[in-house]
């Protein structure tokens, strides 16, 4: 009889959590590079092994991230743990805002890509063609700096970068993660499964979902950390644009904030606005409010109307709809379309009764339609094509007879 023990099962695959640990340095063109061929950047297939990869992927993107806040820090930004008042010890999740918000009297609120590490906008640039700073957060708090907060106040706005998407807490770890990245976390062995989530090792306290972590950014972060006078403008990237919307939808949170809200950009915004029910912030919307979509036309060509434009097949999304230049995926919106972004609530922000123009919708060239004759009964039977159905053995035997003539005439047989 065999007795199987845990101990000979394979131990699960571990990798140093640095750049360089991995084999990857950083070029003079911020890109993240192979140390063995220069010329390559990330490599994540090292292993027929799926978990190999990911576990690869996991360390990476941890260094990464690491690198990432390094220069976030170096812009005068500070990590702050939600809900407030965590230790590092405790269940939490980091956020950055600017280091004294207090005396901001406008706020750029980032509300990022649920599917994003902290600070990261796009990890096929920032671990590819582009750079890291390109990639993050750090290019956008680059271009803030070169705006004024108002016609009354010169200096760059303050800025808050929320976290919806690393709300899975990893107790071995002591910090949080994306639910992806919950699914490469170390196991005993190579071929355990995974883990289930537990609600009281793994869900952080005010952030037990994406709603709740805007809710608790809206409702305790902004409400106590900044001044009750100071201007928001709002970024929202992706599935949070509809959580925000949701968010403010509701008459009690936005009769708090409609004051302070400057203006909103939905990046990737696809959810129609016929559920909402708060007339007040629908006119915010119209009047206060642009979205980015994936497009291939040139960056700011109106596409729809706060009413949609069926022609595009863009709903009623109750805010004007440009383009952002970027053709397949949300997440380079922002880096794509970043100036004109920034430059609209900057825009809305010097201006105090400022209301979207009207938009000159792009109309695309019809393709001219090609008359078919769908009667075939008209067509005359010279022009029909002739159809004819062979048995198999009889070509079969057309083929023979065929080749017994060649044969007798001296010809090749047919190959």
């Amino acid at each position: 009889m065999f007795r199987r023990r845990w101990s000979g099962l394979p131990s699960d695959a571990s990798f140093p959590s640095t750049l360089r640990g991995l084999g990857y340095f950083i070029n003079d063109d911020d890109e993240i590079r192979s140390v063995e061929d220069p010329d390559y950047y990330f490599k994540f297939f090292i292993n027929r092994n799926p978990r190999i990869c990911a576990r690869q992927r996991f360390a990476f993107n941890q260094a990464m991230e690491d690198e990432i806040h390094a220069r976030l820090e170096s812009q005068g930004l500070q990590k702050v743990l939600l809900p407030l008042g965590a230790t590092p010890v405790d269940r939490h999740v980091p956020i950055f805002t600017t280091t004294d918000l207090k005396t901001e009297s406008r706020i750029v609120v980032i509300f990022g890509d649920p599917s994003q590490d902290l600070g990261v906008v796009a990890g096929r640039i920032a671990n590819g063609p582009g750079g890291i700073d390109q990639g993050s957060m750090v290019s956008v708090g680059q271009k803030l700096k070169e705006q004024a907060s108002s016609t009354t106040d010169s200096s760059p706005p303050g800025i808050v970068i929320a976290n919806p998407g690393q709300l899975y807490w990893w107790p071995e770890g002591s910090r949080s993660i994306t639910i992806t990245a919950s699914d490469a976390v170390p196991l005993p062995s190579l071929v355990h499964y995974g883990r289930m989530h537990v609600t009281e090792l793994n869900s952080i306290p005010g952030s037990e979902s994406r709603f709740k972590h805007v809710r608790y950014v809206w409702d305790e972060v902004l409400r106590t950390m900044s001044d009750d006078y100071a201007k928001i403008s709002i970024i929202a990237i992706g599935e949070t644009c509809e959580t925000v919307m949701e968010y403010l939808n509701d008459a009690k949170n936005w009769d708090r904030w409609a004051d302070r809200v400057s203006s909103m950009v939905l990046l990737g915004h696809v959810y129609p606005s016929d559920d909402l029910t708060n007339e007040s912030f629908k006119k915010f919307l119209a009047e206060r409010t642009r979205a980015y979509i994936t497009s291939d036309q040139p960056v700011d060509t109106g596409l729809a109307t706060p009413d949609g434009n069926p022609n595009e097949c863009i709903p009623s999304l109750g805010c004007p709809c440009y383009s952002s230049s970027e053709p397949c995926y949300s997440e380079l919106i922002l880096i794509r379309a970043l100036p004109s972004i920034l430059g609209y609530i900057e825009l809305v922000a010097q201006s105090p009764d400022y209301k979207n123009p009207a938009v000159d919708v792009i109309e695309r060239p019809q393709e001219e339609k090609i008359e078919v004759e769908d009667d075939w009964g008209k067509i005359p039977e010279e022009e029909k094509p002739s159809i004819s159905v062979a048995d198999q053995e009889q070509i079969l035997q057309q083929v023979k007879d065929l080749e017994m003539e060649d044969e007798r005439d001296g010809a090749s047989p047919i190959p």
